[in-house]
């Protein structure tokens, strides 16, 4: 089976065969005005000049900001399929206090931090930029409130595991012709962990 991303393969190659032709066709006709018309410059050239550069800039920006750029919505169905998955933690008892979750914050100007959890013997480090730490009576915070979370199914849970562990979402681009335009259909879009754990005390600071 053919991945829609070959539509957008396509159309790249389309651009960059435009691109050689207005090319091309710029020096033809300008080489056809200075040699039979003897003139250096006139308007009607000039404003097809403008009108096919035009064309490439919005075809070859479109096709950028679809590839490049792209910022789709996760609760659009029909472009994106979701799943999310819920791990218990498992406490971490080594030096000071016992933690779920560690977490390393690097002292620069544009601050990153990175969050540390064990699930069944596997250690998992990501980026604030894709997780949170929710440690209130509500499972659902303000950093995680961006992602379609289900608030219903987050606190069953909080039952089931008693606060103590990481919803990871995961949304995936369907394969349909307009992912294909950006070339992702098929890949994943995004993917977010909910480190969920019972109050702040749980928290290791490296």
């Amino acid at each position: 089976m053919i991945s829609w991303n070959f539509l957008g393969v396509l159309l790249w190659v389309i651009a960059i065969l435009y691109l050689v032709f207005i090319v091309q066709n710029i020096r033809k006709r300008h080489l056809a005005m200075i040699i039979k018309k003897h003139q250096q410059f006139n308007w009607p050239n000039l404003l097809i000049d403008l009108l096919e550069v035009l064309v490439l800039l919005i075809g070859v920006g479109y096709l950028f900001g679809k590839t490049m750029l792209d910022n789709p919505d996760l609760e659009d169905t029909s472009e994106i399929s979701s799943t999310i998955t819920y791990q218990p933690l498992i406490i971490n008892t080594g030096a000071g206090n016992s933690s779920y979750v560690t977490i390393d914050s690097k002292k620069k100007k544009i601050g990153t931090q990175t969050y540390t959890y064990y699930c069944a013997g596997n250690k998992t480090t990501v980026s604030s930029n894709f997780a949170t730490v929710a440690y209130d009576k509500n499972p659902l915070d303000i950093n995680a409130a961006r992602i379609p979370y289900n608030e219903k199914e987050l606190r069953k849970q909080d039952r089931k595991y008693q606060r103590a562990y990481v919803a990871v979402y995961t949304a995936k681009y369907k394969s349909v012709w307009q992912n294909g335009i950006g070339l992702h259909a098929g890949h994943t879009a995004t993917r977010y962990y909910l480190i969920r754990i019972p109050d702040a005390s749980f928290i290791k600071q490296k």
